[in-house]
């Protein structure tokens, strides 16, 4: 996501998740005289000052990092007159408790209440998910929005305020939500722009989460692009982008997301399936050399399966999935032709010797679908996973990897097995 991010990644052993949750360590910037910055790894959070007080974009994770914010916030400006929530997302609400005691004014989109309530009707599911995606317990009884408030104001396409010295225009869009707004500064030719740029391959795709919106988020970037901005402040990854390298960013990041876009769409009216979409489908070789789209945080492979299944439903024209009877029986009817464990966990360790180690997850997964428990299948599965990870420096990926290593490390430990 960000410089500090890609040092992480880079940085960790193969066998080692990516941790990007961090209390301890608020940096800042001030980019401008009136502008400044509050950074944690996971997301940034900014305030404009105004002659009448402080205008703040977004509250980081948690009440105790934005409680570090808001004494900084004291120091450099006025009293904190409104916050804009730039979306729902917990790294960008779930301080904003801190601010009670500020009175502030709070303006948002108009959905962003109804995508804090699916966060809270799917509790159990996003701490599952929160904990493989970024390595962190699974606690069911976290607060799902951290210290979330409520707008006291809500709009719909866009909204124009006049704080002190300084017009703020705000800008609905779909992007990574459906609820995302983009603020505009003309005085200081400054746009906020939330996690529509996240400083590396833009999070366009993410296999554990829905509510991705590819077209309208590049029309979206056009917009403020057509602002000219100077200075632009993004609030997942590197915070802080001035004068030309703006347009290169932006341009950068449009084109990536329409080439994605397109080359989806050109292989869904040719029916291709999805399975192989994921491998055909890139960033055009002039892109990915490119500062602003590195696979740290999401990668082209998850953008294409999110605009697939935004555009395609689950039916891949195989009339054996249209009714499909579940996975486990039709993985006992294979495993019961093959008849052999040990010729299924020989043919797997073959792929995996000759560096194949994705198909050989796969031919894996008969064996341990029928047999979970199978101590050479799971150390071969630990070894397999740990192949993919070590060159995996795509956050989300490699957690992923990470996780379910941990998961066979762990049922061996029980069975009294070394790896």
């Amino acid at each position: 996501m960000n410089d500090e991010l890609k040092r992480r990644v880079e940085n960790v052993e193969k066998k080692q998740a990516v941790q990007v949750i961090d209390f301890n360590n608020v940096k800042f910037e001030n980019p401008h005289p009136d502008v400044h910055v509050a950074k944690i790894p996971i997301a940034n959070a900014s305030w404009i000052n105004t002659s009448d007080g402080v205008v703040l974009v977004d509250t980081l994770l948690r009440t105790s990092v934005s409680a570090q914010m808001r004494e900084k916030i004291l120091e450099t400006g006025g009293p904190i007159k409104k916050i804009i929530y730039t979306h729902h997302h917990v790294d960008h609400v779930g301080g904003a408790r801190v601010f009670e005691k500020d009175k502030p004014e709070i303006i948002a989109h108009q959905y962003l209440p109804d995508d804090i309530e699916k966060f809270q009707i799917l509790k159990e599911h996003r701490a599952r998910i929160a904990s493989i995606q970024f390595n962190i317990p699974f606690d069911p009884n976290r607060p799902a929005s951290g210290g979330y408030l409520p707008p006291t104001q809500t709009y719909s396409d866009s909204m124009v305020f006049t704080q002190g010295d300084k017009t703020f225009e705000l800008y609905h869009a779909r992007a990574e939500t459906d609820d995302a707004t983009w603020v505009f500064v003309p005085e200081i030719k400054a746009a906020f722009v939330g996690d529509l740029i996240i400083s590396n391959f833009p999070n366009i795709g993410n296999p554990f989460k829905p509510d991705r919106f590819a077209l309208p988020w590049a029309r979206a970037l056009e917009k403020i692009r057509d602002k000219q901005p100077q200075l632009l402040v993004a609030h997942g990854g590197r915070a802080v982008y001035q004068g030309d390298e703006v347009k290169e960013l932006l341009d950068a990041t449009i084109e990536a997301i329409y080439a994605i876009h397109d080359q989806v769409v050109d292989a869904i009216n040719k029916d291709v399936p999805i399975d192989e979409m994921i491998h055909d489908i890139a960033l055009p070789d002039h892109l990915k050399d490119s500062p602003y789209l590195q696979f740290v945080y999401s990668r082209p492979e998850f953008a294409v399966y999110n605009i697939y299944r935004r555009y395609h439903g689950y039916f891949d024209h195989n009339p054996a999935h249209l009714l499909p009877r579940p996975e486990k029986e039709v993985n006992s009817e294979v495993f019961k032709l093959i008849g052999d464990p040990q010729a299924i966990l020989n043919r797997a360790t073959e792929l995996f010797d000759t560096d194949q180690p994705q198909l050989a997850l796969q031919v894996l997964d008969i064996l341990l679908k029928q047999d979970p428990d199978h101590i050479e299948g799971r150390r071969l599965h630990y070894r397999i996973l740990e192949l993919l990870c070590e060159t995996d420096y795509c956050l989300m990926s490699r957690n992923t990897w990470v996780y379910f290593m941990e998961q066979d490390k762990t049922l061996l430990k029980e069975k009294g097995v070394e790896l």
